[in-house]
């Protein structure tokens, strides 16, 4: 019985001292130049990781996107302001709408726009190379 409590806590202390694996978000924040209502950005990230990109936006506009990446890894999730990657539900997931879209915004804000790769690429540890076409009008066509 001892020797069962021994391993338990052996195993126990082992567990508690390898450092939790947490993903480490990129921030930045888009600004679209005057006159202009398109911004390409281009990024790199790894494994768990991602990379959030902020914008503000009016109710009623058009966000439309475009990602591209080495062995089409990226996929894009939009989040409504106020809202964040791990403590609200997507208006717009990536994996099911594909790489291309568009949507129209639901309120005015700072909506963000998050690149990630699936788990099972990002468990492996994969670099992920990609490119990001945003554009916001003004009007659906």
């Amino acid at each position: 019985m001892k020797k069962r409590l021994g391993i338990a806590v052996l195993a126990a202390l082992i567990t508690m001292s390898i450092p939790p694996v947490f993903a480490k978000p990129l921030e930045k924040q888009v600004i679209l130049k005057k006159g202009t209502n398109k911004a390409n950005l281009k990024e790199t990230f790894k494994g768990y990781d991602d990379v959030q990109y902020t914008l503000r936006a009016k109710k009623g506009q058009l966000l439309k996107f475009k990602v591209s990446s080495n062995g089409n890894l990226a996929y894009i999730n939009i989040f409504a302001p106020g809202n964040k990657p791990g403590n609200a539900e997507a208006i717009l997931i990536g994996s099911t709408v594909g790489s291309t879209g568009k949507i129209t915004l639901p309120s005015n804000g700072e909506y963000t726009v998050q690149v990630y790769q699936m788990r099972n690429s990002a468990r492996r540890d994969t670099v992920v190379n990609f490119n990001l076409d945003i554009q916001i009008l003004n009007k659906a066509p």
